[in-house]
C-alpha cells in the first residue's frame, strides 16, 4: 500500500536553486557579440600575409587583439580568448614584423609590407564602428607606400 505522504529528500529542496544558477551560466556563453572574424586587405586587393592586428575600444580603451593569417583573415578576441567584438567605436594598429634581410628578394614570402605607420593607434588612422547586432565580418585596408 503507498502511503499518500510522500517524502522527498533532502537535497531536492535544492533542484530549483541549481537550476536558476545553471541557466544563469548560460547567459555567458551564449552567442558572441559582434563581429567574430574579419580581413586585412592592401588597397590593391592583396591580403595582408603577417602580422597581428589590435583594437582599442574608445569607450573603456579595451582591447582585442589576432594573428593575421596568410589569407588575411583575423578573429579578434578579448585578453580572456573570447572572439567578437563587442558594439562601439575602436582604433585599430596592424602590426608587421619581417626579417628578411639575409633573403633574395624572390624567396621573400610575406608580400607587402605593412607600413611603419600603422603599428601606432597615433598614427594609423584606421578605425571601426561596430553597430549593435551587427555580426558581419570586418574588412581594414591599409595603403601601400
Amino acid at each position: 500500500m503507498i502511503n499518500g505522504n510522500i517524502s522527498f529528500p533532502r537535497f531536492a529542496s535544492l533542484a530549483p536553486i541549481c537550476l536558476f544558477v545553471f541557466c544563469l551560466s548560460l547567459v555567458g556563453c551564449g552567442q558572441p557579440v559582434g563581429p567574430v572574424s574579419g580581413v586585412v586587405r592592401f588597397s590593391d586587393g592583396e591580403p595582408v600575409k603577417s602580422g597581428s592586428i589590435e583594437f582599442r575600444r574608445d569607450s573603456d580603451q579595451t582591447r582585442f587583439a589576432s594573428r593575421i593569417a596568410t589569407d588575411g583573415s583575423f578573429q579578434p578576441a578579448d585578453q580572456d580568448g573570447r572572439v567578437g567584438l563587442p558594439p562601439g567605436a575602436y582604433d585599430i594598429v596592424v602590426v608587421q614584423i619581417v626579417l628578411t634581410e639575409d633573403l633574395a628578394l624572390e624567396m621573400h614570402s610575406h608580400g607587402n609590407t605593412v607600413p611603419r605607420r600603422y603599428a601606432d593607434y597615433y598614427t594609423s588612422g584606421l578605425k571601426a564602428e561596430i553597430a549593435e547586432g551587427q555580426m558581419e565580418p570586418i574588412e581594414i585596408i591599409v595603403d601601400i607606400e
